[in-house]
């Protein structure tokens, strides 16, 4: 089947479960003899759950592909993130790309800053902004944070961002406006790392006084946030967080000598993708149809970030959770194996998640995660009949290093 023949298949197929594809992979620029798949998965790892038998999620669901998968790969447990650090997404999706976060990581602002188009001088400092309400107490560091969203409309937004603007914006400060009324704020030759900075998730319903900007060089940007709670109607005040600056990623085709594509909708995923040169591209329906065009059309890998079990964990909804699961390895993990497979050419899968989410605790957490490594030029007895914490715990292999995930899975040595 040709490129465009298979392009046709795919736009004309109704049902996700019904994609499987016969093609040749190998894309005429890849200078790479395998193929591969990588889904990164937030929040699919958990803890054991007391009032379910001490289980998870991922181990009561019904995964039959995943587990058919797991007899003949490598299971193991992987560090994304260094286990004395606070669980933060940025850096596990970092290390999962072959990223250090310890060299590549310098705050979320700037990915997310990447994928709205905004750029920064190497020397600036990125913050995220965000219109919140506070309650109506006289001494604003009194004041509680009713709601972290102002909730306004088109133009309530654009006369406040007009209003912001115009008053603190100068030549050292400026406001730029993302798309889906999000705001940036860029210190020119700031002082990176200026302070402890809170989200407003941290604050919310509580006095914001302990959540106000600490730190020596803090003092523009408090003022900032102080004199828009004076200046804006019904209680909307301006809050700067999410300090960072340019991390100034090398590209992951020079990295590792491949082609990359991500698909992901979360912002900081999408723009640390964009900063490592990678094609990006939205996660719709056809999930597993586009993974299998792109591996058509030359790229080596594609990346699928998927982060649909965080909701389920923070709102303690095991059985939604389960089903998310089980609906994950049916309408995605499946059809990609079983279209890889047809392919006839060598290929490579790995499943991972990015970082675990307790259903019990309602919170992430900094645990090892299960992994799962198929190459189907290298198939292994693990000894498990499934894919889970358990059965990956039970594995030998263990991960200490967030960033060495990738080169596992591709052979290659880590880069210094």
């Amino acid at each position: 089947m040709n490129f465009h023949a298979f392009l046709f298949c795919c736009l004309n197929m109704e049902k996700k479960s019904d994609i499987i594809v016969t093609l040749k992979l190998s894309g005429k620029e890849s200078t790479e003899s395998m193929k591969y798949a990588v889904m990164i998965c937030g929040g699919l790892s958990d803890r054991t759950i007391p009032d379910q038998n001490d289980r998870t999620p991922l181990s009561v669901a019904r995964t039959p592909c995943m587990d058919g998968l797991s007899q003949k790969a490598e299971i193991g447990l992987a560090k994304t993130v260094e286990i004395t650090e606070q669980p933060a997404a940025e850096k596990a999706v970092l290390s999962v790309l072959g990223y250090d976060p310890k060299r590549y990581f310098k705050g979320a602002a700037p990915f997310c800053a990447a994928n709205q188009g905004i750029t920064a001088e190497a020397d600036d400092v990125i913050f995220q902004c965000s219109l919140v309400r506070l309650s109506d107490s006289e001494i604003y560091e009194e004041k509680t944070m009713l709601s972290e969203y102002a909730d306004v409309d088109e133009k309530a937004f654009d006369k406040i961002f007009r209003t912001v603007s115009e008053t603190f914006g100068n030549d050292i400060f400026r406001f730029v406006r993302g798309s889906d009324n999000r705001i940036f704020l860029i210190w020119k030759r700031g002082e990176a790392y200026a302070g402890e900075f809170s989200p407003p998730s941290k604050a919310l319903e509580q006095c914001i006084g302990d959540y106000l900007p600490k730190g020596d060089f803090v003092q523009p940007l408090y003022d900032m946030m102080r004199q828009s709670s004076a200046m804006l109607e019904n209680g909307i005040s301006l809050w700067i967080w999410d300090e960072g600056v340019n991390p100034q990623l090398e590209s992951f085709q020079s990295k590792f000598g491949m082609k990359g594509c991500v698909m992901a909708d979360t912002d900081f995923v999408r723009g640390i993708a964009k900063l490592a040169g990678m094609k990006v591209l939205s996660c719709d329906s056809s999930i597993p149809q586009t993974v299998m065009r792109e591996l058509a059309d030359g790229q080596d890998i594609v990346f699928v970030y998927q982060n649909n079990w965080y909701a389920d964990s923070l709102k303690g909804d095991f059985k939604g959770k389960v089903k998310s699961v089980e609906k994950f390895d049916k309408d995605i993990i499946q059809p990609v194996t079983e279209s890889l497979q047809n392919a006839g050419e060598d290929f490579g899968i790995m499943i991972v998640s990015e970082l675990a989410a307790s259903v019990y605790l309602k919170r992430y957490c900094n645990d090892p995660v299960p992994y799962l490594i198929y190459r189907s030029n290298d198939e292994k007895s693990s000894g498990s009949s499934s894919f889970n914490e358990n059965t990956a715990a039970d594995s030998p292999y263990y991960i200490a290093k967030p960033c060495e995930l990738l080169h596992r899975l591709i052979s290659r040595p880590e880069q210094p």
